[in-house]
């Protein structure tokens, strides 16, 4: 793109026929030079269009130009003929014969900014809202029955070819309609066009989606290596299945921050997975085939993979650097905390157990005998037991006993040798998860409840007309939470639905004080889940703050709810021996200037990050002298206002307090690069 600072002149930017020109323009499409103005912005710029005959409002306007191609071994640009771009938005069109009609026509949209490949920035920037002119009356009108008319045929296509509705709002389908458009006014109305003229047959897209994606691949291979170059790109990849169809997949996303300090996230690939064995040699094989397409086979010692802690990735990996996912660890020590970590059910078990239970009970009319049969639950790996005539729910001291926290080894005591208390809260999630199946007579409760002839009492009042009950789920285990929360919030449309059914003895048996103090247990873990799982920001500075008040709030919990503080000692433990601070945590958060005092840190954990930060410094950077002149190239970026969660995890701003003594900003920037370069020396 064009730019007032760019260091060639115009002089140097050649159009005339006499010198060197691009031979010919079938190589070239509008599409395929908008996305290389786009992603190669060194060798393809817009260039104005200088010539002193030009009459229409979008050249005088400076609003359009050519696109042109810098001459190899020059720095000089020249223009691919028959075409004109945007400076703004890079749309190119066909300009042909010199007619700017339909080139005047172009509304220039602010070019959207993401994180997502091209193809994507392509859709949205041809999707985005234009702003319409001031119409009259008529044209309203006709407008409006149009409108009347586009959606009497899409209602007939979606349930002819049973489509989602929600087609109408994607914007793919936009752009298709938006291109539609832009083809009625450049032909006009006196030309006759039907939808075989301008819709390709569905073996050309097949081909051109193949072309497209072999482009975007050869882009974004150099981006790629110019990044891991820099020793900036991560990969992070799994292995999923298709239960229905039973295939296997194995995908890649690629993490990387290029030059400008920019973060992208991109989808490698994901292809099907037609190996027997999911061994490590096989899973190595296959990834070294779909990053040879990227270029980065010989780069897989300076990338950095995230995975699970599955054996067959950690045996593949052996030798490289390995960053394990985070958020699936702390999910795995919430699910052994309570205790519902999955077991490999076995083939022809002989050994599975089932348990007959009898209760009784009274009512003022009568007495009724319940048999109830307990099987082993393939969801939760041990055997529930109902507990008879024990209602109360704080812990006793003679169950856990503060004397014995050195003692008692909280992460290895067996289902078998809980407290009571314990118990009952197991039970308790066992018995919230039974009631999901009652969703939809909820949403039928509350429709009747809040109707227009329904009475309106306090109790109603306290709980959100549209409550739903949530699922819960093994692998996303903190998905409890949602659905407690839930519990709580539609307990009275609960009630009423179980009476009538005859089944209150469901909620009865759900000690709701145990359900309010499970919320809060979870509630620092749902606050860290949701910080450190990003997808368009990078998180690894996150890890060793929010472990350090993860521990925090749990011991907080241990002293605060009794009834939780089994729970609290059990999950304390297991954080401290399931998961392992590595160093690359450490220097992530060293490097964020937020919280670059590394509070959660051990004393040799400090000194490991200080000692590979060193050794990470280029040398030449390290014996450059610091001036006053340097100050004018500094340009911090705008401070963001951060979250009020993360603004309590960050550095306390006493320790710099010294610097506001300072007179000057380039006082205070040349204070900060000698206290930095202190710190590493």
């Amino acid at each position: 793109m064009a730019s007032s600072n760019s260091s060639i002149s115009h002089s140097s930017i050649q159009i005339s026929s006499t010198e060197p020109t691009i031979n010919s323009t079938s190589n070239y499409t509008s599409e395929s030079i908008k996305l290389l103005l786009m992603n190669d912005n060194t060798n393809y710029k817009v260039i104005p269009n200088e010539s002193k005959r030009v009459s229409a409002v979008c050249w005088k306007r400076n609003e359009m130009g050519f696109p042109a191609k810098k001459l190899h071994g020059k720095e000089e640009f020249i223009a691919i003929p028959g075409f004109a771009s945007c400076f703004k938005c890079l749309e190119t069109y066909r300009y042909v014969n010199s007619s700017a009609t339909h080139i005047n026509s172009h509304k220039c949209s602010k070019l959207l900014s993401s994180t997502q490949t091209s193809l994507d920035q392509h859709f949205l920037s041809k999707s985005s809202p234009r702003q319409t002119d001031q119409r009259t009356a008529p044209v309203t009108k006709a407008i409006a029955k149009r409108k009347e008319e586009m959606k009497k045929v899409c209602a007939r296509w979606i349930a002819h070819s049973m489509r989602s509705f929600q087609i109408v709002q994607d914007f793919g389908f936009k752009a298709v309609i938006d291109e539609c458009l832009k083809i009625g006014r450049e032909f006009g109305p006196d030309t006759v066009l039907s939808s075989d003229d301008v819709i390709s047959c569905d073996r050309t897209i097949k081909n051109e989606i193949q072309r497209l994606a072999k482009d975007e691949r050869s882009l974004l291979k150099d981006r790629l290596l110019e990044a891991v170059k820099h020793g900036g790109v991560c990969i992070s990849r799994d292995i999923w299945s298709d239960k229905y169809r039973k295939i296997y997949y194995l995908g890649a996303t690629a993490h990387f921050v290029e030059k400008d300090g920019k973060y992208y996230s991109v989808d490698l690939f994901c292809t099907e997975f037609k190996a027997r064995k999911k061994s490590g040699e096989n899973i190595m094989k296959l990834l070294r085939k779909e990053l040879l397409v990227f270029g980065l086979e010989d780069y897989l010692s300076d990338i950095v993979f995230v995975t699970d802690r599955g054996s067959n990735f950690i045996k593949g990996l052996d030798g490289f650097t390995v960053l394990f996912c985070t958020a699936h660890r702390l999910n795995n020590i919430l699910k052994h905390t309570f205790y519902q970590n999955l077991l490999k059910e076995k083939k022809n078990d002989k050994n599975k157990t089932t348990t007959v239970t009898e209760r009784i009970e009274k009512t003022p009319n009568k007495t009724t005998k319940y048999r109830t049969t307990i099987e082993a639950s393939p969801e939760i790996d041990f055997q529930m037991e109902l507990l008879n005539g024990e209602n109360d729910y704080e812990t006793d001291d003679s169950e856990i006993s503060d004397d014995d926290d050195g003692i008692i080894d909280y992460s290895s005591t067996t289902i078998y040798d809980l407290p009571t208390s314990a118990r009952e809260i197991l039970d308790t999630i066992h018995y919230c998860k039974a009631l999901v199946n009652l969703d939809r007579y909820i949403q039928v409760e509350q429709e009747d409840e809040y109707g227009s002839t329904a009475v309106d009492d306090s109790h109603k009042k306290q709980f959100s007309k549209f409550t739903t009950l949530h699922q819960s789920s093994v692998v996303r285990w903190l998905s409890l939470h949602e659905l407690l929360s839930s519990i709580e919030k539609a307990y009275h449309p609960l009630k009423s639905i179980l009476y009538e059914k005859q089944e209150s003895s469901r909620l009865e048996k759900i000690n709701m004080n145990i359900v309010s103090q499970l919320i809060k247990f979870l509630e620092p873990w749902k606050y860290v889940m949701n910080e450190i799982q990003l997808s368009n920001s990078p998180s690894l500075f996150l890890t060793l703050p929010c472990i350090g008040y993860l521990k925090q709030e749990i011991i907080k919990i241990e002293r605060t709810m009794r009834g939780m503080k089994f729970f609290a000692k059990r999950a304390s433990q297991l954080l401290e021996s399931m998961f392992k601070i590595e160093n690359l945590h450490v220097m992530g958060t060293f490097l964020h200037p937020n919280y670059k005092q590394l509070r959660h840190a051990t004393q040799m954990q400090i000194i490991e990050c200080h000692s590979s930060c060193r050794m990470a410094i280029p040398p030449s950077s390290t014996t450059t002298n610091i001036s006053s002149n340097d100050c004018n190239d500094i340009n911090e970026p705008l401070r963001k206002k951060p979250k009020l969660f993360l603004e309590s995890l960050m550095d306390d701003i006493a320790p710099v307090q010294c610097c506001h003594l300072l007179k000057s900003k380039k006082q205070k920037i040349i204070y900060k690069k000698q206290k930095m370069t202190e710190i590493l020396s």
